[in-house]
């Protein structure tokens, strides 16, 4: 009985996080005017610091030049 339990609270926290993850963002404001880690967008996390988006991050650390790409016709 309690496995069955231990299933069902996770398979609900999953259903929540994919629920969250879809979310519009406006929705997801609302949510962290509540707590600041709700009002987050799923790809935003504390550490990475790559898009420059976050809170806390003022620049992108790296950035890859624009390459063209090119087609070759098949013969």
């Amino acid at each position: 009985m309690d496995q069955t339990w231990g299933v069902v609270v996770l398979v609900g926290l999953a259903a929540l996080y994919c629920l969250w993850y879809v979310l519009p963002n406006p929705l997801r404001q609302r949510l962290g005017r509540m707590h600041r880690v709700l009002g987050r967008a799923p790809s935003c996390r504390s550490d990475c610091g790559r898009c420059g988006q976050c809170p806390g991050s003022a620049t992108p650390t790296h950035t890859q030049p624009e390459q063209p790409v090119h087609f070759h016709p098949k013969r």
